[in-house]
């Protein structure tokens, strides 16, 4: 079984997926007020996508239609498949509670073509709340799917705390474990969200997604490195079953806190 090894430091805060490293940074003003999003694309056909909020663009550089973002700069492009807005570290971008309405777009191919809408959806918010939007799906009409990102339970210091979610369309149920056999959570069904879980972890510890109840592997597995107690970690089966390539089952991960 093939993983990927991700890294987690303590002070600088970076996820290697492949060759890139991010560094969390440390906002100089407190955010007061608003709510806070994450964008993660796990929808496989669809093409990139930018967030509109309220009308306004913010998933280019520094969010235009949004107070601030909580740390970090965001993503200069649209966002493709595989990636998160504002980053895979505990960025979120801070924007209006209440009702808010927001537009996934596909940017033009060409400078003379016009973006298309790809969803629409009025989202229901609450103040100082944390939130990940969800893209999904197969085609190229994804669906879209907010879950509030509630980790005020994770509140061990000596822990490493993570979710699972099945993003994999065309899967059964999957249990998430470690490569050593226990398991973290189970029979998390296509689109479900498991709560956050507190794990005791030495360092180097391997992560993998079987299909509920056996030890079939459902796919490529996570290894991170220089794990950090008291850092909350999304996990998310994504891809389709049956594919090769970027589509093929595997674990992708990024940070909630």
């Amino acid at each position: 079984m093939r993983t990927y090894t991700y890294l987690i430091a303590l002070l600088a805060i970076g996820l290697g997926w492949s060759c890139q490293r991010e560094t969390l940074l440390i906002p100089s003003t407190p955010v007061q007020t608003g709510a806070r999003i994450k964008l993660v694309h796990a929808a496989p056909e669809a093409a990139s996508v930018d967030l509109y909020v309220n009308g306004q663009k913010i998933s280019a550089g520094l969010p235009t239609g949004a107070s601030s973002i909580s740390a970090g700069t965001g993503t200069p492009t649209a966002i493709t498949f595989g990636n998160t807005f504002p980053g895979s570290t505990a960025s979120y971008a801070v924007i209006s509670s209440g009702q808010v309405p927001i537009t996934l777009s596909s940017p033009a191919a060409t400078t003379a073509g016009s973006a298309t809408t790809v969803a629409t959806q009025t989202l229901s918010l609450t103040d100082g709340n944390y939130y990940s939007l969800l893209v999904l799906g197969t085609g190229t009409q994804p669906q879209i799917k907010l879950i509030p990102d509630d980790f005020n339970t994770a509140t061990d210091p000596a822990l490493f705390y993570v979710r699972f979610i099945n993003l994999i369309p065309n899967a059964p149920a999957y249990d998430l474990a470690l490569a050593s056999g226990a398991i973290i959570t189970a029979n998390v069904a296509y689109q479900s969200a498991s709560p956050f879980v507190g794990v005791d972890l030495s360092n180097n510890a391997s992560f993998v997604f079987r299909s509920t109840g056996t030890t079939t592997s459902g796919g490529t597995g996570v290894t991170f490195t220089g794990s950090t107690a008291g850092r909350v970690i999304t996990i998310i089966a994504q891809g389709v079953v049956g594919r090769t390539g970027t589509q093929a089952p595997r674990i992708n991960v990024y940070v909630n806190r």
